[in-house]
């Protein structure tokens, strides 16, 4: 998800939301900047980030909403909210101190920039349990949208009443964003599971946008230009398309498939958009064409790295595997494949290639060592070691993996000697990696994170 700051359109914010991380740009996304502060929450999705006038949020699930008065340099939970999964944040229009998020528990609101929070949507109602999506009445703050797994849902006093708002939609359609139009009156967009909704009475009744080939086309997000009433864009499982009229016919524009849309305040050419499998894309020309805008920014989960043909391999999570061919050149795609994993106490076995009886275990229990190919072991460290491995080419050179700090040993693991680096205390890597192809690098594995790269040292002798 990507976000530009109204006041500061230069600086935006951005959420990979399988990676759990958090990123900031000051340079109209040119470069991005993790934001360590930002805690790592392994088990949890970053689902939704907003920002408004001295307030940065960002939606856990679970974990809660967490906000930033200082542009992400520091985070904190609001109270309240720690036990919430949040899935949607928005606010009034005109007046941004009014806010809504959408949560596993209901419509919660605002009315002072997020400091405090009240459920608005009652605990009876099964239907309104979980909301995606949230949309405030341009003209009436008492007045929101909340989007369900189930169709969408309308209050139109701040919660003290909600009736359902889904005739004409497909039964069972996930309602994944709402866009109400500040220039019309009762005109909303919607996107669901089953495609693009308008509705021209304020939700009273729904009819099917026609003109994305394909029964049901999956619709994530269906944005409506600030600069331009009728100029439409959606996001679908079908790539990204747009349209000119309000709606009645549109025109696909590329194949990737948009998950979020944010538009420059007050260049109508320019936006940015964050996609299932391309990172972060930018267009200064009204969406003919995009440009990617991932530098410094990582979204994928990774499983593992290993040596490829050509270079350095990496198996993502979800989206399958990667290759690299220098330290300095970009990551490429590659089918994807299964990711075999060992079980057991242990977590992984590093085989010594000058002398292949010689295996060193990471496990719970410490490092063991073995010199007879895995018949018999000896304890060489008794603290917990998460990875270990030996370089490909010099003998007994090796590396291992404790409590967030790197080792080296000369010795094949008799000795160890810590290895000066950058304290990264926010990354929590679980895997080191050196590959044949890049003999004076160390590689390092943060599943949440991405990669990392550093220079192994002079003082380590590598041949």
């Amino acid at each position: 998800m990507i976000r530009v700051d109204s006041q500061k359109p230069e600086t935006l914010m951005a959420v990979a939301m399988r990676g759990t991380a958090v990123f900031r740009s000051r340079d109209a996304a040119a470069h991005w900047t993790l934001l360590t502060s930002f805690p790592e929450l392994p088990n949890a999705r970053l689902d939704c980030g907003f920002l408004i006038p001295g307030k940065w949020f960002v939606g856990a699930a679970p974990g809660g909403l967490w906000v930033s008065t200082d542009e992400g340099d520091h985070w904190q939970v609001v109270p309240g909210t720690a036990k919430l999964s949040v899935y949607a944040i928005n606010a009034w229009p005109k007046d941004s101190r009014v806010l809504a998020i959408g949560t596993n528990q209901g419509v919660w609101m605002s009315n002072d920039a997020g400091s405090s929070w009240r459920r608005i949507s009652p605990p009876t109602i099964a239907d309104l349990a979980a909301i995606v999506s949230v949309a405030f009445d341009p003209e009436k703050a008492g007045t929101i949208y909340a989007g369900t797994p189930h169709l969408p849902w309308k209050t139109t006093n701040a919660g003290t009443s909600w009736q359902k708002a889904h005739v004409g939609m497909y039964d069972d359609s996930d309602i994944f964003s709402i866009a109400v139009d500040p220039t019309r009156t009762g005109r909303i967009f919607a996107s669901a599971c089953s495609g693009i909704y308008c509705s021209l009475n304020a939700g009273g009744a729904w009819r099917r946008v026609q003109g994305i080939p394909g029964n049901n086309r999956r619709t994530y997000v269906v944005a409506q230009s600030p600069h331009k009433a009728d100029l439409l864009f959606a996001g679908t499982s079908a790539g990204m398309w747009t349209s000119r009229d309000g709606g009645m016919n549109w025109k696909k524009l590329n194949e990737f498939v948009a998950t979020s849309i944010s538009f420059h305040p007050k260049d109508a050419e320019l936006f940015f958009i964050s996609t299932e499998r391309h990172g972060l894309q930018r267009t200064s020309n009204g969406g003919t064409s995009f440009t990617a805008v991932n530098e410094g920014f990582a979204s994928r989960s990774i499983a593992a790295v290993a040596d490829g043909e050509t270079g350095l391999k990496s198996i993502s999570q979800y989206d399958g595997s990667f290759v690299k061919s220098s330290p300095e050149g970009a990551w490429t795609r590659i089918e994807p494949e299964a990711v075999k994993t060992e079980s057991g106490d242990w977590f992984e076995t590093a085989v010594d290639p000058s002398d292949r009886q010689v295996l060193l275990r990471a496990s719970r229990s410490g490092l063991a060592k073995s010199v007879d190919s895995g018949k018999t072991w000896r304890l060489v460290q008794q603290e917990w070691i998460q990875s270990v491995v030996f370089h490909p080419k010099q003998k007994g050179l090796c590396f291992a993996l404790r409590q967030q700090r790197v080792f080296w040993s000369p010795d094949s693991g008799e000795n160890w000697y810590w290895l000066p680096a950058q304290e990264d205390s926010h990354l929590r890597f679980e895997k080191l990696y050196v590959a044949a192809a890049w003999p004076g690098w160390l590689v390092a594995v943060s599943p949440h994170r991405g990669l990392y790269l550093q220079k192994i040292p002079q003082s380590v002798k590598v041949n």
